[in-house]
C-alpha cells in the first residue's frame, strides 16, 4: 500500500475513535455481607457503559451502628443515603450514579424517606362542669336474714324464752320486715288450782325506717296462735286461740362488718284481741293482757 493509503487509514481510525464514547471508570467498596463486589462493579459498569465521565465514579458502602451509609461520587458531585438494608442501598447507588452523570435520564435517584414527625400531644378536653345536683348513685334493695332469741312477756302466763327468724327488704333508709317466733311453753302459777300449760307460735309484718345509722324503728302488726293444755283438772282437753296486736320497736346494730351484722332490740305490743282460757264450766285460767313485749338479740347476713 502506498504512503497515501496508510495516511487515509489512520485518519479514518482517528475519526472512529473520536465518535465512540469513553467508558466511565468505576471504584466500589462494599462489605462482604452486602454481596459480591465484583458482581456489583460489573452491573454498574454495564449500566454506565453509554455514559462518559472525566473522573472515576466511586461507590462506598460503610456499616454504621444504625445501618449502613452509602456515598456515591460522580461528576464532581456527592450523594449520601442511610438505610438498614445494604442491598437496597446498592440498587439505589446505580440509579444515583446514572442521575449524576446524566441528569436528563429518566431514572431518578430515590429520595431518602423523611423522618417521621414526632407525635403531637392530643389536647385534653376538659370535663363538663359538674352539676349542682347531688350525685345519687342507683342503689339496689338489700336483703337481710337473721336468727336470734330473747325473752317475751305477756302473751303467756310467765316470761318465756323466745326463738325467732327475721327477714327484711330495705331500700336505703326504708323497707319492710317479716318474721316468725316461737314462745316456749309456760304454766299458770297457782299449783293448788286447775291450770293450763300454754305455748305460742307467732308471725309479724312491719314497715321499717332508719333515722340514723345503726338505729332502726319498726311499726306493724303481730299475731300469735296460742295452744293450751289443761292441768290439774278432771276435764281433759286442749284448746287454742288467736292473739292480734299492733307492734312497735327499735333495734341497735353494735356490730356491722358486711355481709355480717348483729343487733339488739326491744318491742312492745298493744293487743287488740286478748284470748282467754277457761276450764269448764266457767273457771278462768289465763287471759292475755292488753300489753305485751319482748327483748331480743339477733345475728344475720346481708345479701
Amino acid at each position: 500500500m502506498s504512503a497515501a493509503g496508510w495516511v487515509a487509514v489512520a485518519l479514518g481510525a482517528a475519526c472512529c475513535l473520536g465518535v465512540l464514547p469513553a467508558s466511565a471508570a468505576i471504584s466500589a467498596r462494599i462489605p462482604e455481607e452486602c454481596g459480591a463486589q465484583s458482581e456489583f462493579e460489573f452491573e454498574l459498569e454495564q449500566r454506565l457503559a453509554n455514559l462518559s465521565a472525566a473522573e472515576t465514579t466511586r461507590v462506598t458502602l460503610t456499616p454504621e451502628p444504625s445501618g449502613y451509609l452509602l456515598v456515591v461520587e460522580a461528576a464532581n458531585q456527592r450523594r449520601e443515603l442511610h438505610d438498614s438494608n445494604c442491598r437496597e442501598l446498592l440498587r439505589a447507588a446505580i440509579v444515583i450514579a446514572i442521575a449524576l452523570l446524566d441528569p436528563t435520564s429518566k431514572e431518578a435517584a430515590p429520595e431518602p424517606e423523611p423522618e417521621p414527625e414526632p407525635e403531637r400531644p392530643v389536647p385534653l378536653v376538659p370535663p363538663p362542669p359538674a352539676s349542682n345536683a347531688p350525685n345519687r348513685p342507683h342503689s339496689r334493695p338489700k336483703i337481710a336474714v337473721a336468727a336470734g332469741g330473747g325473752v317475751h312477756v305477756g302473751t303467756l302466763p310467765r316470761a318465756t324464752p323466745m326463738l325467732e327468724l327475721d327477714s327484711q327488704l330495705k331500700w336505703k333508709r326504708f323497707g319492710i320486715a317479716a318474721g316468725l317466733r316461737y314462745l316456749l311453753p309456760q304454766s299458770t302459777v297457782d299449783e293448788s288450782e286447775p291450770g293450763a300449760r300454754i305455748s305460742a307460735v307467732g308471725a309479724y309484718l312491719a314497715g321499717l325506717f332508719e333515722p340514723w345509722r345503726r338505729i332502726q324503728v319498726r311499726v306493724g302488726i303481730a299475731s300469735y296462735r296460742l295452744s293450751a293444755q289443761a292441768l290439774r283438772s278432771t276435764e281433759i282437753g286442749d284448746g287454742s286461740a288467736w292473739e292480734l296486736g299492733l307492734a312497735a320497736g327499735t333495734t341497735f346494730t353494735p356490730f356491722e362488718r358486711p355481709p355480717f351484722f348483729t343487733l339488739l332490740g326491744l318491742e312492745g305490743q298493744l293487743n287488740l284481741i286478748q284470748p282467754t282460757f277457761k276450764i269448764l264450766p266457767d273457771y278462768e285460767v289465763f287471759q292475755v293482757p292488753l300489753v305485751s313485749g319482748s327483748g331480743f338479740a339477733r345475728a344475720g347476713v346481708v345479701f
